[in-house]
């Protein structure tokens, strides 16, 4: 670096070392802490950058082994990991979180072992998720037990053999159970009931031996249940719980039983079928603030006696037959409601290539919440080509006589049809002269 005069001496800029290493600077918690966030292989990889990281790994809390990110592991790997683990970090501290994507060329005999020795030191957050066309891997006895454990999901071809002794997760907040395999009904039945803290609950099902898949856990505020099965009308679920957030998608003739629920404020009900959603929707009638809802015409039927008082949320799908009834009668029987969306489901056909629904019947009179309370209306992938659609859009602007917002957005559509669409919209009477109008 050329030295400059200053006062008619010679002074050299002070030299910027590049090469400094400032992440090394950082004290150990927090080195740690950005090592836990990322893969086990990364991880034990660092080792080589200098003397400061060559044991460093070894005290990371966390193991994340996924055979599909990196097809150099083995479960070798993960052996050698929690043997030199075994010797370092579990005499000073924990081994809190282990996430386990692994497929069927590892031992289910190992795999056992790894969460064994998690359970064994302080475990708090276990993911397995198991790829075998040839056998359920079933979880270690003493994991049963575990009285640290926090968050447990289990995914694919894994096996809840719940024992006759005692059952106890103590801590356990999240349980997520993704096509897994139960054994029987009291297998359901005695997990959910040694989980006296659990707080969300996700479960996904296909096929197992399961007749009646009973939820009854005082703590529960959020379940969301997803079933890909056939109930054959001889199936069912039972919920007893005081639940804040309920999500139901898929079910199709199975037997429901919902109780308990003064405490539900967000509900979404999808793609059912061949239920009777009375038993669905009456029991959260009186609480629920905010509903979404996508049913098939079969199951309209039973909403015209169900009045949603304290709903202000409405999310209604388009992608169904008849769902302008449904509104009608979701409308009239929601008198305090603030806010309306309409939405097509984005995997559902497009509007041209669907059974025409039934002409859209305005209700003799009008809603209360049209009158009284409406301020915003959505309208996610409108299409202005049906004639159900111009006729719904037109008879909410013309009633919502205090609607602060319209927001109609469309998809798939070139730009001519979007601006004949807008102009429609914009001519249309509107009840409300401070509505703000988007159109996207």
């Amino acid at each position: 670096m050329h030295p400059k005069i200053v006062g008619g001496t010679f002074k050299k800029k002070r030299s910027v070392n590049m090469t400094t290493d400032k992440i090394s600077e950082l004290p150990d918690a927090l080195l740690l802490h950005i090592l836990s966030l990322i893969p086990t292989i990364d991880v034990v990889g660092t080792c080589v950058l200098s003397k400061r990281w060559r044991s460093l790994w070894k005290y990371v809390p966390r193991l994340d082994y996924d055979y599909r990110n990196d097809r150099r592991l083995s479960h070798q790997f993960v052996h050698r990991f929690l043997i030199l683990h075994k010797s370092q970090q579990f005499v000073h501290g924990l081994l809190e979180s282990m996430r386990l994507i692994v497929a069927s060329d590892c031992e289910a005999f190992d795999i056992e072992i790894w969460i064994g020795y998690g359970v064994e030191h302080g475990l708090r957050e276990l993911e397995l998720d198991y790829f075998s066309e040839k056998e359920n891997i079933r979880l270690p006895s003493n994991i049963y037990a575990c009285k640290t454990l926090e968050v447990l999901k289990l995914k694919n071809c894994v096996r809840v053999d719940v024992p006759d002794s005692q059952v106890c997760f103590k801590s356990l907040k999240i349980l997520n159970l993704q096509l897994v395999y139960f054994k029987d009904d009291d297998s359901v039945r005695k997990l959910f009931s040694s989980c006296p803290k659990l707080e969300e609950l996700v479960v996904k099902r296909y096929m197992d031996d399961v007749i009646n898949f009973t939820i009854e856990v005082p703590s529960l505020k959020s379940l969301s249940i997803h079933d890909c099965s056939d109930g054959d009308g001889r199936r069912g679920y039972v919920i007893n719980t005081p639940l804040n957030h309920l999500s139901i998608k898929g079910l199709k003739d199975f037997e429901f039983s919902l109780e308990n629920m003064p405490e539900l404020r967000e509900a979404k009900i999808i793609d059912i079928f061949d239920i009777n959603t009375h038993k669905l929707l009456l029991p959260l009638a009186s609480s629920v603030k905010r509903l979404s809802l996508s049913l098939s015409p079969l199951e309209t039927r039973y909403a015209d006696s169900i009045v949603f008082h304290q709903l202000v949320y409405l999310e209604l799908s388009t992608s169904k037959t008849e769902w302008c009834n449904l509104l009608v009668i979701l409308l009239s029987n929601s008198p305090n409601l603030k806010v309306l969306k309409l939405m097509r489901d984005e995997s559902g056909k497009d509007n041209k290539e669907r059974v025409p629904n039934p002409q859209f019947c305005r209700p003799i009179k009008v809603p209360p919440c049209l009158l009284l309370y409406l301020q915003r209306f959505e309208w996610e992938r409108y299409n202005g080509i049906r004639e159900e659609e111009r006729q719904v859009a037109k008879y909410i602007l013309r009633n919502a006589k205090h609607l602060k917002e319209a927001n109609f957005s469309t998809k798939n559509s070139n730009s001519n049809e979007k601006f004949e669409m807008l102009k429609e919209l914009v001519r249309k009477p509107k009840a409300s002269p401070s509505c703000h109008f988007l159109f996207e």
